[in-house]
């Protein structure tokens, strides 16, 4: 079935390990609250060279063609179990780079994310990176939603909140203003979420201890003005909040989730537009034991019009 022009787009990765159900239940999830089509979205790899020049070997090509249409009928047939009046389109790519075909996909279909399961192997209930999301999380042109590992076995109803992780930077002031947007398509409340890193101990002695207490009470103020000022600048009611910890890790350990979807921003060195995902926003996805959806350097909450990114 092919989606309305005029109707917001979800990219879901499809992929035959048993994970990719996870990419599949969090896009329908979203595609429902967001009143969305979904474009069920599988990248085949090139066809083997042959023995002539010039020619390629036919039964992989066969192979691939059965395997894929094998993959998108059963994401299709689960999709119309769980929530039979969405829209469905599809689209085959072909790149060598997986999270490359992914993006290009996105950008035909303006569509307005793309989302994928985790890599095999990674921890229950946790988000686990692969070389796709690694592509996707360093180049794609719209935000980027990553299913932690099991969400196909006890999805919830519904997003309830979206938690946006939030730092005051000037380059990142899109950050809010779109994920405040998202929460409101979603009809999803709000919460502001800043770490606290407790400075690295260096030396012994209460001099130094004397030092590090100093500097952690001024990164917990600086951060309570900060989300003060924050809440300030919105028009929509918000919870705010700090995790505090020796490092990302312990931070996150700290937070109660709720039926979340965890909000990143993109590195301020990355290529404008694009997803680039740096030290700290890779530390916090890895940690998240929810999904996690990262958005491009730039972004504006115009990115959410149904129409798809301009």
């Amino acid at each position: 079935m092919s989606g309305d022009g005029a109707r917001m787009r979800i990219v879901v990765g499809c992929r035959p390990e048993p994970r990719g159900q996870d990419a599949l239940a969090l896009g329908t999830l979203l595609a429902r609250q967001l009143g969305a089509g979904v474009v069920l979205a599988h990248i085949q790899p090139p066809a083997l060279p042959g023995a002539g020049v010039g020619a390629v070997d036919a039964e992989w090509r066969a192979f691939l063609r059965e395997e894929t249409e094998w993959l998108l009928n059963d994401a299709e047939s689960r999709i119309r179990d769980w929530a039979p009046e969405l829209p469905v389109e599809r689209a085959i790519g072909h790149n060598r780079g997986s999270g490359r075909g992914l993006a290009r996909i996105a950008e035909s279909h303006r569509a307005a994310l793309v989302v994928l399961g985790p890599a095999p192997g990674g921890r229950t209930a946790r988000v686990a990176l692969g070389s796709t999301a690694d592509q996707l999380l360093h180049g794609s042109p719209v935000p980027v939603a990553l299913a932690p590992r099991g969400f196909a076995d006890h999805p919830p109803p519904r997003i309830a909140r979206c938690t946006i992780a939030y730092q005051r930077e000037p380059q990142l002031t899109g950050v809010l203003t779109c994920g405040v947007e998202f929460a409101r398509r979603l009809d999803a409340d709000v919460r502001l979420l800043t770490l606290v890193l407790r400075p690295v101990r260096l030396y012994s002695g209460k001099q130094h201890q004397s030092a590090e207490h100093q500097v952690l009470r001024a990164a917990r103020e600086q951060a309570r003005q900060d989300l003060a000022t924050a809440m300030a600048e919105i028009d929509v009611s918000v919870d705010a909040e700090t995790a505090e910890g020796d490092d990302v890790r312990a931070a996150m350990d700290t937070v109660t989730w709720a039926d979340d979807l965890l909000i990143c921003a993109s590195s301020t060195v990355g290529p404008v537009k694009r997803v680039f995902v740096g030290d700290v926003s890779h530390k916090i996805v890895r940690n998240a034991r929810t999904p996690v959806m990262v958005l491009p350097r730039g972004v504006r909450a115009e990115l959410w019009d149904t129409s798809g990114p301009t």
